[in-house]
């Protein structure tokens, strides 16, 4: 008997009630949960410099917003929309509202769970932009300035130019005395 990974994968959430059939959408929940409050801890942190991130910090934020978009667009309503119309039965043959003198056309409960779902994309839209506008707008820590740098007469001589230049990243150029 061939095996299906679905049914192999053991749901350690207890069964009363709704908890078992939606298991996968409390646990990717729970998890977007997660990673969007580690964003906006990160967020109210202020940079540690004004200098440009590195490549390694570049690549770890882009796979965590890839893994919270991925949850955000894809799994959460995607589990939602299987859990409604297996579990909860939302389908075509009964009825959120009928046809009466206020609403004049029968919705059925297939529409009502696929409006949630809509309703979870808006969620997560303004959610994801609220995000990215905050992480723009992000503090710098102010950088520290060092009082025996500042106090010290300039010298003369070929280098005393070179102080207080800068590459073109920001760093102070340095310079070895041969």
């Amino acid at each position: 008997m061939p095996y299906v990974l679905g049914l192999e994968v053991p749901n350690i959430l207890p069964d009363v009630g709704f908890l078992r059939p939606a298991g996968r959408l409390i646990w990717f929940t729970l998890i977007f949960v997660v990673l969007t409050v580690g964003a906006i801890l990160v967020i109210r942190t202020p940079k540690k410099s004004a200098e440009p991130a590195t490549w390694a910090a570049t690549i770890v934020g882009a796979m965590s917003v890839w893994v919270w978009i991925t949850l955000a667009y894809a799994i959460i309503p995607h589990e939602w929309l299987n859990f409604s119309a297996s579990y909860l039965n939302f389908g075509k043959d009964s009825y959120a509202l009928r046809r009466n003198v206020l609403i004049p056309t029968d919705v059925t409960r297939l529409a009502v769970g696929e409006s949630i779902a809509a309703g979870i994309y808006v969620v997560m839209l303004v959610l994801n932009v609220r995000l990215f506008v905050l992480w723009q707008k992000r503090k710098v820590a102010e950088p520290a300035t060092d009082a025996a740098e500042g106090d010290a007469p300039a010298t003369g001589g070929p280098l005393s130019r070179l102080r207080g230049r800068t590459s073109a990243y920001g760093r102070p150029v340095t310079t070895t005395e041969a």
